[in-house]
């Protein structure tokens, strides 16, 4: 061995590389985002004594409109900027997650509705079904990883 250290990283593996930075940048950013929306809204929270739930109606309408907007146009972009980082596996798995979510949403809002009508349980809470729609497209989703091991 002459000591010469050679480089045999191809243009794939340079390529995946750059695709996991950025998948791993994205979901850091998106983190981050979130943990500072929902610090200010606990500072808010907590310095105007007011409910969680009560802080956007507390502030000024266009405050409130404006940052709403910017959340969701930031939201939008991290959304693009993730499906930018993901290779084909990755989206196939989101794709799954996501199919699964709505379904579960598509089946659980209607039957909520029409035992409602019927008298048999109370109106259908918008979070509860909001949350087991991401709850079964998280479980889809975890299951296609886990399968895919």
């Amino acid at each position: 061995m002459t000591g010469v250290i050679m480089n045999n990283i191809g243009e794939g593996e340079r390529l995946a590389a750059r695709r996991r930075r950025l998948f791993w940048l994205s979901i850091g950013v998106l983190g981050i985002a979130g943990a500072i929306v929902g610090l200010a809204t606990g500072y808010v929270a907590a310095h105007q004594e007011v409910a969680p739930g009560e802080i956007w109606s507390s502030l000024p309408k266009p405050l409130a409109v404006s940052i709403i907007a910017i959340s969701f146009g930031l939201f939008v972009f991290g959304c693009w900027r993730f499906y930018k980082a993901i290779d084909e596996v990755e989206l196939v798995d989101n794709l799954w997650g996501s199919t699964a979510s709505y379904y579960v949403y598509a089946t659980l809002f209607p039957l909520w509705w029409a035992l409602n009508k019927a008298d048999v349980v109370g109106e259908p809470d918008d979070w509860a079904i909001f949350f087991a729609a991401l709850g079964g497209g998280g479980i889809a989703y975890v299951w296609r990883k886990w399968r895919g091991r």
